[in-house]
């Protein structure tokens, strides 16, 4: 495959040179607004960048893009499997490097040190991964009263106690339930790749006729991503530009399985427009409403968002760009904030692979990945 990186001064020109360099099998994998470097950069608009790749692989011509895509996603499973096999391991290595000792000189003694010390150990060790600090309060409280008895315990041990008790605070839930599927959130989380990921999992794993609803025409080059998106895997796209277009928008897509809606980044401080996505939202229910959080988001910030996106009624719960972070404590803040099933985790650019089920995952164990 080839990745390519540019920059241009709009989408628009962008695009045009992503098709004249690497044709019109070329996928757009991200893009956003950068300043030019150096001193310049302050007083020159900025220029959008764009990272586009192909198969550089020979294509048969007798293949339409929804059975090259489908290609692609096949030859890739079994790196997949192998990539999930590696992360288990590593998993594993470093739990096992987590057990601690307080004699490693007398090798005939059980590695084990006071529950007081372990305890210790692990709230130094969840603070750092920026838990909420009544959440981890919760989970130390549950974690002690199980671990009662025999004052000596290994570091391990704790481990499994404590992993035990978060994973009882997330509440994770089997993917779509609802015909609509509606993505919301703060700028820059990842709500348009998210949404692809999906569609192409619904269309081309599930055989869903699946449907695509953009009213993000505020940032520049949003519709022309999605629509990339679009055409690669054969969807209907419609761009809708007031609320009272919607009815008509959903009357055109009535013959499909799945309705996936895309929405502009809100400012989470900025009530006039969240109030204006109200009046969309409200034309869309029923429907799964998703709230996207980075992985990246500090967890005050996480708190923040989870109330101020209240009054757009999102029943559902996202988190996108893990592999942007080794602190995962805003997995379990988002939960415990919204009080909103988990449903899915992003960890990376690929369409649809870096979309998993949080219902499928040890999502408490991440706090442990680097333990």
């Amino acid at each position: 495959m080839k990745i390519r990186k540019y920059l241009a001064s709009d989408m628009k020109e962008g695009l045009v040179r992503v098709k004249k360099d690497l044709g019109r099998d070329a996928v757009i994998l991200h893009s956003r607004r950068v300043r030019r470097r150096g001193i310049r950069g302050f007083f020159t608009p900025r220029q959008m960048e764009i990272i586009a790749a192909v198969d550089t692989k020979p294509k048969d011509a007798s293949l339409n893009n929804g059975a090259m895509l489908q290609r692609f996603i096949e030859k890739d499973k079994e790196m997949s499997v192998l990539t999930e096999e590696l992360e288990s391991l590593k998993s594993k290595v470093m739990e096992l490097s987590a057990v601690a000792t307080v004699n490693d000189q007398d090798e005939g003694k059980e590695k084990t040190v006071t529950r007081k010390k372990s305890s210790a150990y692990w709230r130094t060790y969840l603070e750092h991964h920026d838990l909420d600090p009544a959440l981890l309060e919760e989970i130390f409280v549950e974690a002690e009263s199980d671990a009662a008895g025999p004052g000596r315990m290994s570091h391990a041990k704790m481990a499994d106690i404590l992993k035990e008790k978060a994973a009882g605070k997330i509440i994770c839930t089997n993917g779509c339930n609802s015909r609509t599927q509606v993505f919301i959130g703060p700028t820059g989380v990842g709500k348009t790749t998210t949404l692809a990921k999906l569609a192409a999992r619904l269309s081309l794993q599930d055989n869903e006729k699946v449907g695509l609803i953009t009213i993000d025409h505020y940032r520049i080059g949003a519709v022309d991503q999605l629509r990339a998106y679009s055409e690669i895997m054969e969807l209907p796209l419609e761009v809708v530009m007031a609320p009272q277009d919607l009815f008509k928008v959903m009357m055109r897509l009535e013959e499909c399985d799945r309705i996936l809606v895309d929405t502009a980044g809100r400012s989470t401080g900025n009530k006039d427009q969240l109030e204006d996505l109200v009046s969309y939202i409200d034309m869309l229910l029923p429907a799964d409403i998703h709230l996207v959080i980075s992985a990246t988001t500090r967890r005050q910030d996480v708190s923040y968002i989870a109330e101020s996106f209240k009054k757009l009624k999102y029943n559902r719960l996202v988190v996108t760009k893990l592999d942007e972070t080794n602190a995962y404590g805003t997995v379990m803040n988002s939960s415990y904030y919204t009080r909103m099933p988990l449903v899915y985790l992003a960890d990376g650019q690929r369409v649809p692979e870096d979309l998993k089920l949080a219902s499928e995952l040890d999502v408490a164990g991440l706090l442990w990945r680097t333990g």
